[in-house]
């Protein structure tokens, strides 16, 4: 059974002063939820309306009824199941032993922050760093379209000024994409690299523009003014995979 306390706190989960004060998120969907708990963060509690599986056993979990899961979710089409997890610990230690690290500067859009979270673990890179002012990596709607990425990542949030120092004590070069910059194809990617996405609108801050050096993804047709930043993500991750395997 869903009491009235347990509604009031999912709901407020979907707001980021309260995920911060409590410590919690919200995962909902099968796949999600068991691979969280396969991965070992801890859940603090998992309500169902069908069967589970074993992974499950030992769990804090509660059944309740399709009307109850369809008021707490939210998704289009609620899933037979929702978690809310404790927010693994945090900390940019551990971060200088990385050849690449991503820096997200003020993205809003929660699909693109998921989006690079789940591209970023593909190519392995684990160590994401976050600026004041960037959507939080917790966010009901990050979690889900990052399909299971915060389990295996670590996001850590600064201001930009603490990262600028933060790159220049640990010996890492910034690597800005920008619209101006030098050719992705043909660029010599530095040995320990912080590559900076910015902003959707304004595009990275002028603090990180001035600390590194600009690349760009060259375009084709010409015909576009820019990309997505979840695409220019991608292909950027993509191009220095690409240059680490020659």
């Amino acid at each position: 059974m869903l009491t009235k306390n347990a509604e009031k706190l999912i709901r407020s989960l979907t707001y980021r002063k309260n995920r911060k004060k409590t410590g919690l998120f919200v995962a909902e969907g099968m796949k999600l939820v068991r691979d969280f708990v396969s991965a070992g963060i801890s859940a603090h509690i998992v309500y169902y309306t069908d069967e589970l599986d074993a992974v499950f056993k030992g769990e804090n979990v509660v059944k309740i009824s399709a009307s109850e899961m369809k008021s707490i979710t939210a998704l289009d089409t609620p899933s037979p199941i929702l978690a809310l997890f404790e927010q693994p610990k945090s900390s940019s230690k551990g971060f200088e032993k990385d050849s690449l690290i991503l820096l997200l500067d003020r993205i809003q859009d929660p699909g693109n922050m998921g989006t690079l979270l789940r591209t970023a673990l593909w190519y392995d890179v684990k160590s994401i760093a976050t600026t004041e002012g960037t959507v939080d990596v917790f966010s009901p709607k990050v979690v889900q379209s990052s399909m299971g990425a915060h389990a295996h990542v670590n996001a850590v949030q600064k201001d930009e000024l603490d990262w600028v120092h933060w790159a220049k004590k640990n010996g890492y070069t910034f690597v800005i994409a920008d619209m101006e910059g030098e050719s992705a194809r043909d660029f010599s990617w530095p040995a320990k690299t912080i590559l900076v996405l910015g902003n959707e609108g304004q595009g990275p801050s002028q603090i990180l523009k001035a600390a590194g050096n600009a690349v760009t993804i060259p375009a084709v047709s010409g015909k576009m003014e820019s990309l997505n930043v979840a695409v220019s993500g991608a292909t950027l991750l993509y191009q220095y995979a690409a240059s680490i395997d020659v």
